[in-house]
């Protein structure tokens, strides 16, 4: 977090706390006052986010609107939550900072980039947090490789491996490399590109 810049992404493997971290970004932002969107593939991929942030913001919450994902604070700041299906979440909205979760899965990432989530920190100068697991050398996968390339000064990348989690047992994680094929634990757990994304053949 410390290291963030205005657009960042992070590659993580699967049980890393992408969705925790994300969950703090947003509160943090909401509880001083400031909108925050949410987008992911499809709206079950919110559901657990969803139920995370009734929780923890309880004390500052006005109101809810579960149909839209909407979560209205007492300090004037909101969360709404998005399915990018359509690739058109968000449209018309105004946000202080965007939180892209499963990032990877979304079809058609670039295009939500540019076409719909960006425009919606024109106005407030909005910082944004792209989560994910990889997928193949995807829009996420470009989306990476601007933060790690020093013509996109806006862009920070980073890569973490599922056992940088402090809170996993890494014996665990061991052992589920013994169930799966190198590929597949190698774009699981340990964040790698690979170059063909069907690894369960």
């Amino acid at each position: 977090l410390t290291e963030s810049a205005r657009f960042n992404v992070l590659n993580c493997g699967r049980r890393w706390g992408k969705t925790l971290f994300g969950e703090g970004l947003a509160s943090e932002m909401a509880i001083h006052g400031n909108p925050v969107g949410w987008f992911a593939p499809e709206y079950k991929y919110v559901a657990e986010a969803w139920r995370d942030l009734i929780k923890t913001l309880q004390p500052y919450i006005k109101r809810t609107n579960q149909t839209e994902h909407r979560i209205e604070l007492l300090t004037g700041g909101v969360i709404e939550m998005w399915s990018l299906q359509s690739g058109d979440g968000g449209r018309s909205r105004k946000y202080a900072r965007v939180i892209v979760d499963e990032a990877a899965k979304i079809p058609n990432l670039f295009q939500a980039w540019t076409d719909g989530i960006r425009p919606t920190l024109t106005d407030l100068k909005g910082d944004a947090f792209f989560f994910s697991t990889p997928f193949g050398r995807n829009d996420f996968w470009q989306l990476y490789n601007y933060g790690t390339d020093v013509l996109y000064e806006e862009w920070a990348s980073w890569k973490m491996p599922s056992f940088s989690n402090p809170f996993l047992d890494p014996h665990e994680i061991d052992s589920a490399r013994k169930d799966m094929t190198e590929r597949s634990f190698a774009q699981e757990y340990l964040a790698e590109f690979l170059e063909d994304s069907a690894v369960f053949r």
